[in-house]
């Protein structure tokens, strides 16, 4: 390569670092811990000098502990929980410190911000990212307001993949194990010239299903994803460095069938109206009939569900990122990057969890049909420098942001039943459709001031403007087109229709009206400063590097519009939240043990929580989200590294964590008692053959949902070397105590969805060869076959029944790849 690209990388070396320099987890080189480099605030420092609570995971880091995509992080940093959206939807669905996001809809964001290659993913769909050719990852906990904005109130994970590099190499990789597991991936890095270069990689992960549903025979819940990222870096000049990112996934695979559960003595308002008009006359059962064959089937096994839908799932994502980096001088640096990513995504899945078509959820057979579709644009400028003689260092820069979507979905009940059953055939069905316009604006700036050897102080602030728009249509059936044959159809109430037998013949393609129209605008602005100050310990006898710290901060999660009980929309406020963090970081026993901890303690205000609102007048159960008045989380967090003797890593980290809701006022929708008028508050609604009161309900005592009280980590990993080649056994053993995953009050009244212990004990057996080319290793995850919740959507209010969903069985399997080149 020519003394110019040389000269490039030299000269860009801080532009790099701010975004490019990327940390590597805690190694062993001898008996030494390596130091680990975050980018955590923009730019490349030690994580034992930064003052905020990160984990720090690289690719060799990744490999080992058998980590392929965002949901495997579950298991490995603190206070983080990741899993499919509400167990069931392989969607995105993260939340740290108790902060996340539950309803997936496009009116709505999560407190977690997720970000590749400094993008930033608005939606959940395609966001669980399968990390191939990744070069790091990082888990930033506590609100992240100042220098990554709106949207990171609980934290935020920040991918970076590796960049094409000056030289040919390539890896190819294959993986098989149970259930079938088939996958495949490669990276190939070419370079075009003396100035460019260019690296293509891509991944494919299959696997068969492991929830059987008994109705079909067939196996839910499998993997069938691909992805493709195609990088091309330009050394324009000395100063200057051009990124170009293109990227595509696909997920083509089903969900996963919950587990229905009856809920003795709860009497659901919707179970007893369709129970009444169509399920009784139609079967001569119940609901919690059919719910107590589902519980009861395969000998009670949860991993074997009575499903009439089973579920499906799809979803593409593309995206584009132009990121120019300008050293300008040796003190300061000049960043841009411009992205966009484009969603559809489409599902169809079931709620009520039994053999009968009571409940159903999708967004292709619809109205407008198709998926529902997202575009999002971003602009974001960087100034990062340092001054009086690196003292001072600092990070400014302004923000642009801007989303539309639009999002289908449609509830069918009781359609069809088999004609067979009874002489009545029952319909009910809404679709609805929401159209979003979200921009926002945002300027920002952070510096941080060495005044002594020892202390610093770091300030930042950050103003943000934010209008969204949000369209609702709301579709009912046309009652002159659901029967083919011209018989007549008589609406019972609550949206539900009945066609008369004999000469009836469903019309699958029967039409829509435009039953109601609703939108709404909000706007935002929000101040999220930072503050903190560190103390730099003195090398001694004990301690060889170490830090103590108290940082103060805040963050907003974006309000909008959402779903209210009288099927209007109505005004969710934004989140905020005021964060304590008082940490330390400490080197100790010559650089062989690594303590590093934080108190921290949150109060958050307008908290926003997923409830469930069912309007009246259409019988369609909806989550919504509201705001929790007040509310706090508070906890401790500790992350340790133990080299005890050479190539001995011992690993073991710890939460303890406490939420609490000091004031949460919501509605809950019981059935009625007509000999006596509604109560303080209620709002009654005739649904034709029962009444019901929506009231207020308070929820303050209620646990937070998605929050360990405890979590445990606890690794062991041996590096051996051998005349064949490097040989690393590792063990690792998760635990986390007391979760909650009620949806509704009456199901968090229960207890039946708070999961006691989440264990998992998984290994791997890894060979490396003597000229770094191949490599192989043997894997398990779950090797106790372990059976514990891991999400459910407990509607127990309107169906006096709920689902739950339960984690993977034991999966083991052999990974081989090979790699040439550098």
């Amino acid at each position: 390569m020519t003394m110019l690209f040389k000269a490039g990388s030299c000269a860009c070396l801080l532009g790099a670092l701010a975004a490019g320099a990327m940390p590597a987890m805690v190694r062993a080189q001898g008996l030494v811990l390596e130091e680990v480099v975050v980018t955590a605030r923009k730019r490349a420092e030690s994580l034992q000098e930064t003052p905020l609570a990160v984990t720090a995971l690289d690719a060799e880091a990744l490999r080992d502990a058998n980590v392929r995509n965002l949901a495997d992080l579950n298991k490995l940093a603190p206070n983080i929980d990741v899993v499919e959206a509400n167990g069931s939807a392989p969607i995105a669905s993260v939340y740290i410190r108790g902060v996340g996001q539950r309803n997936t809809g496009e009116n709505i964001d999560s407190g977690v911000g997720i970000y590749i290659d400094d993008i930033y993913l608005s939606r959940p769909d395609g966001a669980l990212l399968d990390l191939n050719d990744i070069q790091s990852v990082q888990v930033l906990r506590g609100p992240q307001g100042t220098l990554f904005g709106k949207n990171t109130t609980g934290g935020a994970l920040v991918f970076t993949t590796n960049r094409p590099v000056d030289v040919l190499e390539a890896q190819l990789g294959v993986r098989v194990g149970n259930y079938d597991r088939r996958d495949a991936d490669f990276v190939l890095n070419i370079p075009l010239g003396e100035q460019l270069a260019t690296r293509i990689s891509g991944v494919s992960r299959q696997r068969d299903g492991h929830i059987r549903n008994l109705v079909d025979g067939e196996d839910y819940m499998d993997e069938d994803r691909q992805s493709l990222i195609w990088q091309t870096r330009w050394w324009a000049t000395p100063d200057l460095i051009v990124d170009l990112n293109l990227n595509w996934a696909e997920t083509d695979q089903t969900m996963r069938p919950q587990k229905c559960r009856v809920v003795e003595g709860a009497r659901g308002w919707q179970a007893a109206l369709f129970d009444a008009l169509a399920i009784g006359p139609a079967t001569g059962r119940t609901t919690a009939d059919f719910c107590r064959d589902a519980a009861e089937a395969g000998g009670g096994d949860p991993r074997k569900v009575l499903s009439d839908l089973g579920g499906d799932y799809q979803a593409e994502n593309r995206g584009a990122s132009l990121v120019a980096e300008w050293a300008i001088n040796d003190d300061l640096s000049l960043k841009s990057v411009t992205g966009w990513r484009y969603t559809e995504a489409a599902q169809n899945d079931e709620l009520d969890h039994t053999a009968i078509p009571f409940l159903h959820r999708t967004n292709t057979v619809h109205p407008r049909g198709g998926p529902g579709e997202s575009d999002q644009y971003t602009q974001e400028f960087q100034l990062i420098g340092s001054a009086v003689d690196e003292r001072l260092q600092y990070v400014a820069g302004l923000y642009w942001f801007r989303e539309e979507s639009d999002g289908r979905e449609t509830a069918n009940y009781l359609g069809p039943f088999d004609p067979a059953l009874a002489n009545l055939f029952f319909l009910n069905t809404s679709a609805s459709e929401l159209a979003t316009e979200n921009e926002a604006r945002a300027a920002f700036a952070q510096l941080e001031w060495e005044f002594t050897a020892n202390w610093r102080t770091t300030l930042g602030l950050r103003y943000t403007e934010e209008d969204r728009e949000l369209r609702r249509t709301r579709y009912i059936p046309d009652p002159a087109t659901l029967d083919a044959s011209g018989g007549p159809v008589t609406p019972l109430g609550g949206g539900l229709y009945a066609v008369q037998r004999p000469g009836f013949v469903y019309n699958p393609a029967f039409g829509f009206l435009v039953d109601d129209i609703a939108g709404g605008e909000t706007s935002d602005s929000d101040v999220s400063p930072m503050a903190s100050i560190q103390y730099l310990l003195d090398p001694g006898d004990w301690i060889d590097q170490g830090s103590l710290y108290l940082t103060w901060s805040e963050g907003f999660l974006s309000g909008g519009l959402s779903e209210a009980p009288s099927g209007q929309l109505e005004t969710f406020q934004p989140e905020e939240v005021e964060n304590w963090e008082l940490g330390f970081k400490l080197d100790l026993l010559d650089r062989r043990l690594r303590l590093n901890g934080a108190l921290f303690y949150s109060d958050y205000t307008n908290r926003q929580l997923t409830t469930l609102v069912i309007n009246p007048e259409v019988s369609s159960p909806s989550p919504a989200t509201i705001n929790a008045a007040e509310s706090t989380i508070q906890g401790f967090e500790l992350e340790t590294s133990w080299l005890p003797v050479p190539n001995l890593l011992v690993g073991f980290n710890a939460t303890f964590t406490d939420g609490d809701i000091q004031e949460f006022m919501d509605q809950q929708i019981t059935i009625a008692d007509s000999s006596v008028p509604p109560g303080p508050g209620c709002v009654r609604a005739n649904l034709t053959i029962l009444e019901v009161d929506s009231c207020p309900n308070d929820r303050s005592s209620e646990n937070l949902p998605r929050l360990a009280e405890q979590s445990f980590l606890l690794s062991v990993q041996y590096h051996w070397e051998t005349s064949i080649g490097q040989v690393t056994p590792r063990l690792q053993a998760s635990l986390k105590k007391d979760i909650e995953f009620c949806f509704d009050a009456l199901s968090c009244q229960t207890g039946l969805w708070l999961e006691d212990e989440q264990f998992d004990l998984s290994a791997r057996l890894g060979w490396t060869s003597l000229d770094q080319r191949w490599s192989a290793a043997l894997y398990g995850s779950n090797l106790t076959d372990e059976t514990y919740l891991v999400g459910g959507t407990a509607l127990v209010e309107s169906s006096g029944t709920g689902g739950y969903a339960v984690n993977p069985p034991r999966m083991y399997g052999l990974d081989l790849r090979y790699h040439f080149g550098h």
